[in-house]
């Protein structure tokens, strides 16, 4: 069986995205995943390039880029996710 390639969908005027990284899905908000990246809050806006393993985000608004695999951001997802759990 071949393994899934990344994918994303921004909705809510790029205010929510959907990750599917690693047969895993992720929904979280625009700034949770600047959170997840390392970035500060911002404002809405939200470009997503997938090359293959690589995924890029641009944040127009205040034009941060951040590029990343989808195995680095997936385990970022993942300690966001098990640390918004035990909060």
């Amino acid at each position: 069986m071949s393994k899934a390639s990344p994918s994303a969908l921004v909705t809510d005027k790029g205010r929510q995205v959907l990750l599917r990284l690693c047969g895993s899905f992720y929904e979280l908000s625009q700034n949770e995943l600047r959170a997840t990246l390392g970035l500060p809050e911002g404002p809405p806006g939200l470009g997503i390039t997938i090359d293959g393993e690589r995924v890029r985000f641009e944040f127009a608004g205040d034009k941060h880029i951040v590029e990343v695999s989808a195995a680095q951001l997936q385990r970022r997802l993942a300690k966001h996710v098990t640390s918004k759990a035990i909060k």
